[in-house]
């Protein structure tokens, strides 16, 4: 049967959803699919390095967007006129004094002093094998510094430093070579005035860890150093006047002939004249006395209470009235072990999976010197406003209690039971305390920052920010950058404020203030970095500009910022032969009030034969040479205290100054109320003449019951 097909005959095409699915075992669709499928172990193999090689290739992707991302990201303008000092190139450590005059270099082999605008060497204390590793300097009179070190054997010594001159103390731990077990220092920290000095030991032999609290005779060293001064003039003024005879007989001449003396040498007389002074005068400086020692809670579980009966055991705890650590209580030990055993049976499929070795966990101590307040009786005789220290706050690692104990206890026993405990609802991670002493904050593990108002002796706040981890660093800033406006009234001022920095385990950063209140909003000046390498370690606060901090990234490159805003201003490059030394830690030190900055930069050099040398050396940078810096340089700044201290008296000189400075307003107001007089005094005489039924007649309803002594009370009230 014959069939007709039109010719160019064009069909719709289906629609779209009446379309077939494409097959994907079709290998005319998939070209892949030609090969037949690989047999085992080719296919796991096949499988592995198409694997490996995806791997590859997405990390050459992250590479690649990395970089393109570091290219096109915004970099701070680099501070790249780096000096080199060309001494103390060994250094190991470093810290400015207080005034800002001097730079204390830690050596292998001792401590150096030199200027810090000239450089220029003062003086140098040698010993063998003394790595100062740590250096806290303290300011205890004009002049005078008091000098803490650690060196790397775990050693601590005390130093003083006057007319440029370093005197050795004493050494906090001596230990004999012959030895098995030693004493080790972990941290030493004075007072503000170097009235007290904190150190933490650890014996070796038996792992045992306490902290010391010990007076520092700062009276009997100011006038020990004040007769080695008088020493040293009086000997200066026989020099000169020896050389000024010499001169006189000699003749102008001779004397023109005679070449100058160095800076040098004129620096080695005066230190030998120092030196010469002291062993002539005998000199032996006190030695500082302990005041109080403590320890470490007992780990957890607590020791069973070693009384035989109830009764002893009630007898000795605390008696309940103030919160303690819980290591004084009525547990026996008869009743610990029956707890213990009704544990093990109820958990004995669990207690399998449990850790058979344990962490060896480091104990470190942290303290806080403090000054009067309401909440430790003792040393309420003094005066509020002194710096005096009268009681420390110190808390171990890992533990959730503050312990408060009084500096000014007598007695033969110095190890007692603290005055006041705080607990906390978490672990403590760090803790800081205001330049004045007034407030405290504590950081816990949980992202919680607990502010205590520690003068009145009450918490202010529980402060938190949208954190992970928990907090790693605490500060105060300076109460300069917050803002306020001055009290209408009363005309005296008050209280303040300021800022407080936290630094987070995650890389955040916020700004939290000490207003009273615990609804605040965190300024939030660092966000949690998507890189490693950008994670921040704050270093220090400039001294001159508040408002500027150093900051080191992971990568090992330092910056300064602006706390305020969070943004870095410029990055503190070294020459490309030299790195810091590590991130955490950098050695560096700020002299001459922040104007100039000094940084240890580590450097090998390898020669063409392949030996290495090492170029480590210190560099300094003028920060007041940078444009970019100028603006913070030309703010002017007031001195601002956290805490203001007013007495009655400062309180009634403010408000008769306020009265005589109303005196010009008060003038022409009385003088119109005596104009105003005159006037009044006819309105109540005209009042007076009215009869009474008149004004009954034309009072108003309402006031027709009104009795006649109350009607006229209005007037009497104006004569009044």
């Amino acid at each position: 049967m014959p069939v007709y097909i039109r010719k160019n005959v064009s069909f719709t095409p289906p629609s779209i959803y009446n379309m077939q699915l494409e097959d994907d075992n079709d290998y005319l669709l998939d070209p892949d699919q030609m090969r037949d499928i690989l047999p085992q172990p080719y296919r796991m193999i096949n499988k592995i390095l198409t694997g490996i090689i995806e791997d590859a290739w997405a990390i050459l992707e992250g590479k690649e967007n990395a970089i393109l991302a570091e290219a096109q990201r915004v970099r701070p303008p680099r501070l790249d006129e780096s000096i080199q000092v060309p001494i103390h190139s060994n250094a190991t450590s470093l810290a400015e004094s207080v005034d800002g005059r001097v730079i204390f270099v830690g050596l292998p082999n001792g401590l150096a002093a030199m200027d810090a605008l000239s450089q220029f060497p003062l003086h140098k204390w040698e010993e063998d094998h003394a790595e100062i590793t740590s250096i806290k300097t303290y300011l205890i009179a004009p002049d005078y510094h008091l000098i803490t070190t650690v060196d790397d054997m775990g050693i601590a010594r005390i130093f003083l430093f006057a007319f440029d001159h370093i005197f050795f103390i004493k050494a906090l731990n001596e230990n004999s070579p012959e030895g098995t077990s030693k004493t080790l220092c972990q941290k030493c920290e004075a007072s503000n005035e170097g009235d007290y000095v904190g150190v933490s030991f650890e014996n070796t032999g038996n792992k045992e860890i306490w902290f010391e609290a010990q007076k520092l005779p700062v009276e009997n060293w100011i006038k020990e150093l004040e007769t080695i001064q008088a020493a040293i003039s009086k000997q200066k003024d026989e020099h000169e006047k020896s050389m000024t005879d010499m001169t006189g007989q000699g003749g102008e001449a001779e004397h023109e002939s005679q070449p100058k003396m160095s800076e040098d040498t004129k620096n080695d007389e005066v230190s030998v004249s120092v030196e010469s002074v002291i062993e002539k005068l005998g000199t032996k400086f006190s030695h500082p006395s302990v005041v109080f020692k403590a320890k470490p809670p007992a780990q957890r579980p607590p020791a069973p209470n070693p009384s035989s009966s109830i009764a002893s055991a009630v007898s000795k705890v605390d008696q309940g009235d103030v919160l303690g650590t819980g290591t004084n209580h009525v547990l026996g030990a008869s009743h610990l072990e029956s707890r213990d055993a009704m544990f093990q049976h109820k958990q004995e499929s669990l207690l399998e999976f449990l850790p058979t070795e344990e962490e060896e966990k480091q104990i470190v101590v942290t303290f806080h010197f403090t000054n009067t307040s309401r909440m430790i009786p003792h040393g309420m005789e003094h005066s509020t406003a002194s710096n005096k220290p009268v009681s420390v706050a110190l808390w171990w690692s890992g533990t959730q209690h503050i312990c408060h104990y009084s500096l000014l206890k007598t007695g033969k026993d110095i190890e007692f039971k603290p005055d006041i405990v705080w607990p906390c609802s978490d672990t403590i991670t760090c803790s800081t305390i205001s330049p004045c002493g007034s407030h405290m904050a504590f950081g816990l593990s949980n992202g919680n920052l607990a502010l205590w108002d520690y003068q009145m002796g009450l918490p202010k706040a529980v402060l938190t920010v949208c954190g992970n981890g928990g907090v790693k660093e605490l500060r105060f800033l300076d109460p300069t950058l917050f803002p306020s406006d001055p009290p209408e009234y009363p005309p005296y001022p008050v209280s303040s404020a300021t800022f407080i920095l936290a630094e987070y385990c995650d890389g955040t950063q916020a700004l939290f203030d000490t207003c009273d209140g615990s609804q605040q909003i965190p300024r939030v000046i660092a966000t949690e970095p998507e890189n490693d390498d950008d994670i921040q370690t704050l270093i220090k606060v400039i001294p001159s500009l508040p408002e500027l901090m150093l900051f080191v990234k992971k990568n090992g490159s330092m910056y300064i910022k602006d706390v305020g805003t969070g943004a870095s201003l410029c990055q503190v490059h070294l020459p490309s032969t030299h790195t810091i030394q590590t991130p955490w830690s950098p050695i560096f030190a700020l002299g001459a009030g922040g104007h100039m900055l000094y940084l240890k930069g580590e450097g090998q050099d390898v020669s063409e034969d392949g030996e290495v040398s090492d170029i480590s050396c210190l560099f300094k940078f003028n920060l007041r040479e940078y444009p970019i810096l100028e603006e913070y340089w030309a703010r002017p700044r007031e001195k601002t205290n956290l805490i203001v201290y007013t007495t009655c008296q400062q309180r009634l000189d403010f408000l008769m100054k306020e009265r005589l400075q109303q005196q010009a307003m008060r003038k022409p107001r009385m003088q119109k109320h005596w104009g105003q007089l005159r006037g009044e005094l006819d309105i109540i005489q005209n009042a007076r003449e009215i009869a009474v039924d008149t004004l009954r007649l034309s009072a108003p309803s309402s006031l027709q019951s009104i009795p006649e002594t109350i009607k006229f009370r209005p007037s009497v009230a104006k004569v009044i």
